[in-house]
């Protein structure tokens, strides 16, 4: 599938920024979302499932980056926001298992879709870099850690031969700074110890209920949540929550000590990908 998904990528990207049109505009004319996903052939289907677990799962490292930072008062030099992406593919790239390759290139490939192609709409000011910029530092990540397995996605994404050649020391100082500052709080090798994450999935609204189900079936939380706390000694309970939100979002709740995945924001992730199969048709 990731072949073919960077063939359509790639149809829509001119001079290196990405066009997608007015989608906000296209999804008002269009059915609901359950309705599509109904419509949709079991391989379409199935693609766009795997498209949204990969960026859920990378969005759960990330929230869980966002959650150590918070409880272990950790040092983060520059921006927070790049410091826990580059744990989340890290983190991703260090199971050393190829389907867990294959759903990081599915959240890499999900930045370059969520880039804007209107420059009026670009923040520069704000926390977060823009979204090419975090996908192709993903994309450095990934081919630093394994050139062979991530050299032809880097082709096909038009990543600078210059640029590849200096991803294994991006990966290496990556890796070396979370080791660096985790390393205090790191529990010793099959340590075990209590469970202090808790995973919690609340009841979705029936337009949503397919991510819902999504979630239960593939254990996404479940396997973040029990990573965190295998490797840590975190100083309190958290608990790792879906829900719905009202709005596509994730996020670390410092006060409730609470990471969340609003179902909405896997919604966000299907329609991304609609709007993709809908160009390549």
């Amino acid at each position: 599938m990731t072949t073919g998904f960077c063939q359509a990528l790639s149809a829509l990207m001119v001079g290196g920024a990405l066009v997608l049109g007015a989608l906000q505009m296209a999804l008002a004319a269009e059915p609901p979302l359950i309705e599509r996903l109904e419509a949709l052939s079991d391989a379409d289907y199935d693609d766009l499932l795997d498209f949204v677990e990969g960026n859920a799962l990378f969005t759960l490292y990330h929230e869980a980056g966002h959650m150590l930072v918070s409880q272990l008062d950790l040092p983060v030099l520059g921006q927070e926001e790049d410091a826990v992406d580059n744990l989340a593919t890290i983190s991703m790239l260090q199971s050393g298992d190829a389907d867990m390759d294959h759903l990081l290139s599915q959240a890499m490939l999900g930045w370059f879709l969520s880039a804007s192609d209107a420059y009026d709409d670009l923040v520069f000011h704000g926390e977060h870099d823009l979204d090419l910029q975090r996908g192709y530092r993903m994309l450095c990540l990934m081919v630093g850690s394994d050139p062979d397995a991530f050299g032809e996605l880097a082709a096909d994404l038009e990543l600078p031969g210059d640029r590849v050649e200096t991803c294994p020391a991006d990966y290496d100082q990556a890796v070396a700074a979370w080791d660096g500052v985790t390393e205090a709080h790191r529990k010793p090798e099959n340590g075990g110890g209590l469970r202090w994450i808790e995973v919690r999935h609340d009841p979705a609204p029936e337009d949503l209920a397919p991510f819902a189900e999504l979630l239960k079936e593939t254990e996404l939380m479940e396997v973040v949540a029990q990573e965190m706390d295998d490797l840590y000694r975190l100083p309190a309970p958290v608990l790792f929550r879906s829900t719905a939100c009202q709005e596509a979002n994730a996020f670390w709740d410092p006060d409730a000590r609470e990471v969340i995945l609003c179902y909405e924001l896997l919604g966000a992730f299907a329609e991304l990908f609609l709007e993709v199969l809908a160009e390549d048709d």
